[in-house]
């Protein structure tokens, strides 16, 4: 596992939070920021983001210290080794829209990582 830079996220991008169902939409890298500025204490080991090209990076949340600039806390994306298999992302983006209330979602298919990112961009408008 390597620490990433930004620029080395293919926008736009899913965090899958493991407790939790929804799938978080991150159209930009400003929405990463945010999201990592209002959660930063509250991401766990299992957390994850996934990336346009299948690539998958742990979230690691810093320590629990008080810094003068926040900024200095946000979460480090890890990435990993193995891409999301796309059978995997298809149930995540499944769960996702069994979360909203959206119904036949056994017919939510997709044949690529980034038709499965606009389907999640859609349930979420």
């Amino acid at each position: 596992m390597t620490s990433v830079k930004m620029s080395d996220i293919e926008w736009p991008a899913v965090v899958k939070l493991s407790q939790n169902d929804e799938l978080l939409y991150l159209a930009h890298q400003r929405d990463w920021l945010e999201l990592a500025c209002l959660y930063q204490h509250h991401f766990t080991e299992e957390d994850q983001l996934l990336d346009s090209a299948g690539h998958r990076y742990r979230i690691r949340a810093n320590p629990r210290t008080v810094h003068e600039d926040p900024v200095g806390e946000l979460p480090q994306l890890l990435q990993q080794e193995q891409n999301l298999p796309l059978t995997d992302f298809i149930k995540w983006v499944q769960n996702h829209a069994t979360a909203l209330g959206q119904c036949c979602v056994a017919k939510l298919a997709f044949t690529t990582i980034s038709q499965g990112m606009e389907i999640v961009r859609t349930l979420d408008e």
